[in-house]
């Protein structure tokens, strides 16, 4: 019989929790019960297990080949060279000085940081964000500049909570939601209650959705908005424990995802490469070791320059 998504989703959230090290005695009880109730429960449980188990076990034979210097050869420095300035001027892009200027609170590469606000409510800020803050009397206005953010909101109904993108806001009506800036365009996560999208496209059309829990919608002026999509939350804000949770994702989506808690810059030279599907739970502070990880398991080989600039290709 075929695992369904819900029980794939539901053995993640269990990996994520477990790895966590904080369960209490009852959730782990629960766990017992869990993998009982059902075979599919085990199986399903046991192949995430085994697949991060594998990457787990060649991650520290990785770790010492990826400090070895690639000998030179010249066929690839004729694609290299273009993509280390490239990688160059996306590292100055980063994090430009007006940012920095702007923001209220902001996180560098690979870390994350807990903001309490005046009001009560907390923000999560993912790594490589910005955010602005206005919080008085009649208003609670924030602005996420870059990166991504998870918002717990305290209740306020005489100063709603929104949370401004360059694409649109975002109106808490209940208690907690995920923004990131992504490939041009807002996504917004409903991990608890819902939320009031509201944005303008080009033309000058106004638009507004509502977004329950467990949903994610993608917006932006040119696009407008995308579909509603059920989501898993647990993946989702999978990033706040150190984890990314990927399923059946294209490598190219995994190596931009690794790309924003690494201090440098991942490259793929291939676009039929980068269309690998990639099933796996990594961590957020070991990028290098997933990165030398997805090598062996998907037989890649890359160019390093020093480990500021790797270029993967076959």
């Amino acid at each position: 019989m075929k695992i369904s998504a819900e029980i794939k989703a539901a053995a993640r959230d269990w990996w994520v929790r477990l790895d966590s090290g904080k369960l209490s005695p009852n959730e782990h009880a629960e766990f017992t019960r869990w993998l009982a109730a059902d075979p599919l429960h085990r199986q399903a449980y046991e192949q995430l297990r085994e697949l991060w188990g594998a990457l787990d076990a060649i991650a520290p034979r990785m770790t010492i080949t990826a400090t070895s210097k690639p000998k030179p050869v010249f066929w690839r420095w004729q694609w290299a060279l273009p993509a280390l300035a490239g990688g160059c001027l996306a590292l100055w892009l980063c994090n430009p000085l007006w940012l920095i200027l702007r923001a209220d609170f902001h996180t560098g590469v690979g870390e994350r940081r807990d903001v309490h606000l005046s009001d009560g409510s907390t923000v999560h800020l993912n790594s490589n964000s910005a955010l602005e803050v206005h919080i008085d009397g009649a208003q609670r206005q924030l602005t996420l500049l870059q990166g991504e953010a998870w918002f717990e909101v305290s209740p306020d109904k005489a100063r709603p909570f929104r949370v401004d993108t360059e694409h649109g806001s975002v109106t808490a009506l209940g208690t907690a939601f995920n923004v990131r800036l992504r490939d041009g365009k807002t996504e917004v996560s409903v991990t608890e209650h819902s939320v009031a999208v509201d944005m303008e496209q080009v033309d000058g059309k106004a638009l507004h959705t509502v977004v329950a829990e467990g949903q994610q919608i993608a917006y932006s002026a040119e696009s407008g908005l995308g579909k509603l999509q059920n989501i898993d939350s647990q993946a989702v804000t999978a990033w706040q424990r150190g984890k990314l949770v990927f399923e059946n994702r294209p490598l190219g989506e995994v190596v931009a995802e690794l790309n924003r808690y690494h201090r440098g810059f991942l490259l793929i030279n291939d676009a039929e490469l980068a269309q690998r599907r990639v099933n796996g739970v990594f961590r957020t502070d070991q990028a290098l070791s997933v990165l030398a990880a997805l090598e062996t398991s998907l037989q890649l080989r890359s160019t390093r320059f020093g480990e500021y600039l790797i270029v993967l290709h076959r």
